[in-house]
């Protein structure tokens, strides 16, 4: 079967569907269809601009995949002061109440997420959610573990006074680490992996913004992220898949305190324009 399928009564020959393929893979003849030649077929990224772009619902694509939950939704018109104001309140809230997400909400932020860019649309990120609080507690021990190990190690450690302050608050029984949070998520991608590396970045960076939607505040861990990089059982603990490696995380859950809503300071914008 074509990667497309096109509607003889529907379509206008219009040739939009050419002019959006981004690998100029559709053709169209004089008064044909357009179509894709069979020796072309591995040639698409599976992009579906072929199928957005057609205004008269004339072309489906036929390779695997799932439409969004929201699929029969149009989406709303957005003002640009109106988005600008929710990006800029965007906040790293590290402070969390105990009440858990339920597993359906958290999957239904992860399917907006799974329309975040990916190079060449490769869509390989895939995820961990450590859902139950204790786990997350478990994780956070591992690392402050791997952070003794660390100053043990190399006593000069530039980021000795961080982790030394971190054991000591975990002695204490605080967690200086995840906060309490009573979820993670955790980005993956395969090993060796060269273009897809900036890919759960960009897709965790959806899910800080998705998530101030739905009400759920969000912190991006740095610490947990060299952990998992450098200390085994660290891994063994989220059961990483054979073939591929953590990325980055973030912690997150309903926000303990409330905003004001208002935009912080931030330095002022440097452009270079040539």
């Amino acid at each position: 079967m074509s990667n497309i399928t096109v509607s003889q009564e529907d379509c206008t020959k219009c040739g939009v569907c050419v002019k959006v393929c981004p690998v100029s893979i559709i053709s169209m003849k004089e008064n044909k269809l357009p179509m894709i030649a069979k020796d072309l077929e591995d040639k698409c990224v599976r992009c579906g601009h072929c199928e957005v772009f057609c205004l008269f619902n004339a072309l489906e694509t036929n390779f695997e995949g799932e439409y969004p939950l929201s699929m029969n939704q149009r989406a709303p018109d957005i003002k640009p002061d109106q988005l600008a104001k929710f990006v800029q309140t965007r906040r790293s809230i590290r402070h969390y109440r105990k009440k858990p997400l339920k597993r359906a909400l958290i999957e239904q932020m992860l399917d907006v997420i799974r329309y975040s860019p990916t190079a060449a649309n490769s869509q390989r990120v895939k995820w961990i959610v450590v859902h139950d609080p204790e786990k997350v507690q478990k994780i956070a021990a591992h690392t402050v573990e791997w952070m003794k190990t660390e100053v043990e190690k190399r006593p000069n450690h530039p980021y000795s006074l961080q982790y030394n302050g971190i054991i000591r608050r975990a002695g204490l029984g605080e967690d200086a680490v995840c906060h309490n949070a009573p979820h993670l998520l955790i980005a993956m991608i395969p090993k060796g992996s060269t273009w897809t590396k900036a890919d759960p970045i960009i897709a965790l960076s959806y899910f800080e913004l998705v998530a101030k939607g739905y009400g759920i505040a969000s912190c991006w861990n740095g610490f947990l992220k060299i952990a998992m990089e450098e200390y085994p059982p660290m891994r063994e603990e989220l059961e990483i898949p054979e073939g591929y490696m953590p990325s980055y995380a973030l912690t997150f859950g309903y926000p303990k305190q409330r905003s004001t809503g208002a935009a912080p300071k931030r330095n002022p914008l440097s452009i270079k324009w040539i």
